[in-house]
């Protein structure tokens, strides 16, 4: 759902100190009231420029910024008290006053100043004249001149700027008017989120009026421009303007190709159906295939919680001649003491609808759309779910053998490490139904599983730890120690294997020592200070081989993730399926360069794995790939610099040194706004181990 963020402000407060500040400003009482003796003057719009602001705000400012808006403050005063100067001050006895010289008047948390004041106190009207600024926490004003009629009724702002700090916008008028309480007109206006000087783009109007009690703007003849450049008109534009929800057309979008022609039309509806509940509707043209029609329902109840529903629909795809369509649904809440739930249902039409589509909604792109279920209880150290959990498989032509098992149901009971006399104790219990289908159409035919493949059972998982972690201030050390324990119960043998065990059960300890040491030096670079940290880390981890685990079936286990990280893990699967026979010791090395403020600026890492003999332990069979009987693991890297608060690049490198090549590498880019919103944009380069395949 798009919205328009609202423009924020008080025009009431705004007419009351023209008015009235004004008026009692033109009496003598009024500079006896005080006058203020420091300098809270706001810069033009509440900009100030990267030099100005406190070293704490240029910190956080990203370095393509060359400054950032401040909300006017201002030291506030009791309700009722006005403080004023000017260098002149003259009346006569029908009632007119001119305040001349440097005008500075306030009230509240508002600040007025003009060159010029006049003001008749017969008529309660007034006229400023020259540099004419007014500048509250809710927005800040800045005119060639202005007029007060009627007592304040009417309030007109000339050749104007505004802006309103608290948003990052700004904009400008020929005219600015509150014909009303709560309105505010703006005739040949402009707007727009960038700094001030850099007007890439804008949206320009003849008119704009901005209703506060409704919560309503609109525009007319509005044109959007880029560097001042006219691209797009909209004859009337209507949008809200604070947090309360409008039922309306939103912005249309289209992409055109290389020809010139519209690939994509969309013309988004928002329907404002209830206060806990909206939709929206977006109508798509798509060239070649036709119209696909996107729907998006969001809810909020108090049992159940947010829920979200997404479904697109296109009847008949002239490029596919089939239709094709695309149901997602989300819920998750809260029960109360410690209980939740999530539900997440995924059903496409075929592989290829992500990818042609490119739908709004945040579906896992996958081959196995996940259906999910999952209630959970959370207290302290104590966790309880009960999940069941099944998959789409997107693509039919994955072979029936090669296709995720369902869990129904997966039970879990962790104890979390707890911390007693500086022990460290966890307890894992987990059982879990594993099936899958044993017959499916594959192609144009139908496969059946046998044998090994066919297997489906229970599994019983119980992980025990106890650590005694020690800490120093230059450094640590935690000598850990493990039993994992494995119990079967499957099912749907048939003749193929023979005398088979179909209850089969194991275990095996693993024991751990993690170590490392911290160093520091501070230094001066560029003339901004740094801490420089060395943190070099040795950990050592060793389980015995347990044979018979080539007689399971791999239900949930897959090899981790090779990263600088996994070096101190002490595993090579995932999962519940295979205990890694372990015997190893990694060592790894990395600096930090971190700034006065405390943030990271710079990290690099390296480091590898030594191994005490071949890793036996398989996922699939007994072979042993290469990877699995060399001495060393590939030397693994990573660094990251981070140029401001929410940007950092980084690279990560996976080297073998038996064959001198790059078995994988990582560039990306990672952003993180304030409102904790994330995006990365990265690109992977995987050589697998025969040297012969690369993907990117």
């Amino acid at each position: 759902m798009t919205q328009l963020h609202p423009v924020r402000h008080c025009f009431s407060a705004s007419r009351q100190l023209l008015s009235s500040a004004v008026a009692c400003a033109s009496l003598a009482l009024a500079f006896a009231a005080g006058s203020a003796s420091a300098d809270d003057s706001v810069p033009p719009l509440g900009w100030y420029p990267r030099d100005q602001l406190s070293a704490e705000e240029q910190e956080i400012l990203p370095d393509f910024c060359s400054g950032n808006y401040r909300v006017p403050e201002f030291t506030r005063l009791p309700e009722g008290r006005i403080e004023a100067e000017a260098d002149e001050s003259t009346s006569d006895r029908d009632g007119n006053t001119v305040l001349s010289g440097d005008v500075i008047i306030r009230q509240t948390d508002q600040r007025l100043s003009a060159d010029t004041v006049r003001w008749n106190q017969t008529s309660y009207s007034g006229q400023l004249d020259g540099s004419v600024s007014l500048a509250s926490p809710d927005m800040v004003l800045y005119g060639e001149s202005a007029t007060i009629l009627n007592g304040g009724e009417v309030v007109n702002f000339y050749n104007s700027e505004y802006s309103v700090p608290a948003r990052h916008f700004r904009g400008t008028a020929d005219s600015i008017e509150t014909p009303e309480e709560n309105k505010l007109d703006l005739t040949n206006a402009t707007f727009t989120f960038c700094e001030p000087g850099q007007n890439d783009w804008d949206l320009a109007a003849s008119e704009l009026h901005l209703n506060q009690e409704t919560g309503i703007g609109s525009a007319w003849h509005t044109r959007l421009r880029i560097k001042e450049v006219p691209v797009m008109y909209i004859p009337y534009y209507r949008f809200p303007i604070d947090d309360r929800r409008m039922t309306g057309f939103l912005d249309p979008s289209f992409t055109v190709n290389g020809e010139g022609q519209a690939e994509d039309i969309q013309i988004p509806f928002y329907w404002n159906i209830a206060p806990n509940a909206d939709a929206t509707i977006i109508g798509h043209h798509i060239l070649d295939r036709g119209m696909l029609w996107e729907t998006q329902f969001r809810h909020k109840t108090a049992l159940l919680g947010d829920g979200e529903l997404n479904y697109g629909y296109l009847g008949h795809d002239a490029t596919e001649d089939d239709e094709r369509w695309l149901i997602n649904y989300q819920q998750s809440g809260t029960f109360g003491h410690g209980w939740s739930h999530d539900w997440v249902y995924n059903h496409l039409s075929d592989k290829d609808y992500l990818s042609d589509m490119s739908p709004a909604a945040a579906v896992d792109r996958t081959t196995h759309m996940p259906r999910r279920g999952v209630i959970q209880w959370n207290q302290r150290a104590w966790h309880f779910d009960i999940t069941a959990e099944g998959f789409q498989t997107i693509d039919d032509s994955i072979a029936l053998r090669n296709r995720p098992y369902r869990r129904l149901p997966q039970l879990n009971l962790n104890y979390s490490e707890v911390q007693i006399n500086n022990w460290q104790f966890g307890q894992k219990l987990q059982t879990t139904r594993f099936t899958r289908d044993e017959t499916a159409t594959i192609g144009n035919s139908e496969q059946t599983l046998s044998g090994f493949d066919a297997l489906n059972g229970d599994r019983i998982l119980s992980d025990s730890k106890v650590a005694y972690p020690m800490e120093w201030p230059f450094g640590f050390l935690t000598p850990a120690a493990e039993y994992r324990y494995r119990a079967y119960n499957l099912t749907n043998a048939d003749d193929t294997l023979g005398d088979f065990d179909t209850d089969i059960s194991h275990g095996a300890p693993r024991y751990s020592v993690d170590g490392g040491l911290y160093f520091d030096r501070e230094f001066n670079f560029f003339g901004e200070e740094y801490q420089q940290t060395l943190e070099p880390r040795l950990y050592w981890v060793k389980s015995p081989y347990i044979s018979d685990q080539n007689e399971i079936p791999n239900f949930d286990s897959t090899r981790t993730t090779v990263t600088y990280a996994s070096l101190f893990q002490g595993d090579r699967f995932t999962g519940g399926d295979r205990l890694a026979d372990l015997d190893q010791i990694s060592a790894g090395i990395t600096t930090r360069f971190i700034n006065a403020s405390g943030m990271e600026r710079f990290r690099a890492s390296a480091g590898r794995i030594w191994y005490n003999g071949d890793r036996l332990v398989q996922l699939n069979g007994t072979t042993l790939p290469e990877r699995d009987t060399q001495g060393t693991s590939s030397l693994l890297g990573e660094v990251e610099w981070s140029p401001g608060m929410n940007w950092s690049l980084y690279h990560t490198l996976e080297w073998n040194s038996y064959h001198d090549f790059a078995v994988q590498r990582r560039y990306g880019a990672r952003y993180t706004s304030d409102e904790n919103r994330f995006f990365n944009l990265a690109t992977n380069t995987t050589q697998y181990w025969n040297n012969t395949d690369e993907t990117v």
